[in-house]
């Protein structure tokens, strides 16, 4: 709509800083350019959700190819350890049940995930409320998402046992 009426989407906005701050929101440690049309900021948008997309599928596969490594355990041979009297019932079932690995490899993802979390997040802070250059807080702020993101996944693959149930339905 806006190349057919002529209009032009780049409209230049001048930062003005006072000379007493300490404040560069237009710091930055990769070149890019001032100026996005509407067209590359939804591409790039699109990008951005088909990335997050892959990560999130990325992380389901590795809960489950690591977390239910191995023959699962069945409630036909006997009590399963630590699951609770309402997963079973008379129309409910427990298929499948992998314990918690547990073992001193998830301790130290945890530990390193957990770690990078802090560090992240005291850089993040330490940004905003110094020079606020926002290429930085982006970084920042993504690098603290991940390693959440990664920290939840390797405390949920390895710390948390997974269990299948099978339901009785009158539908």
């Amino acid at each position: 709509m806006a190349s057919v009426s002529g209009h032009n989407s780049f409209e230049t906005i001048a930062v003005q800083q006072p000379e007493n701050s300490t404040l560069a929101p237009t710091g930055h440690f990769i070149n890019s350019p001032t100026e996005i049309s509407v067209q590359m900021a939804g591409i790039l948008s699109w990008l951005g959700l088909f990335a997050i997309m892959g990560f999130v599928g990325w992380q389901a596969r590795f809960i489950n190819r690591v977390g239910r490594r191995g023959e699962p355990l069945s409630g036909e041979e006997g009590p399963l350890p630590d699951v609770p009297s309402f997963v079973e019932s008379e129309y409910r079932s427990i298929v499948a049940y992998w314990p918690a690995r547990a073992d001193l490899k998830g301790v130290w993802l945890v530990g390193l995930f957990a770690f990078l979390s802090v560090l992240f997040a005291a850089l993040l802070g330490a940004e905003a409320f110094s020079q606020s250059r926002l290429q930085f807080l982006g970084v920042y702020t993504a690098l603290l998402c991940f390693s959440l993101a990664e920290l939840v996944t390797c405390y949920t693959t390895y710390f948390i046992p997974s269990i299948e149930v099978a339901e009785e339905r009158d539908h």
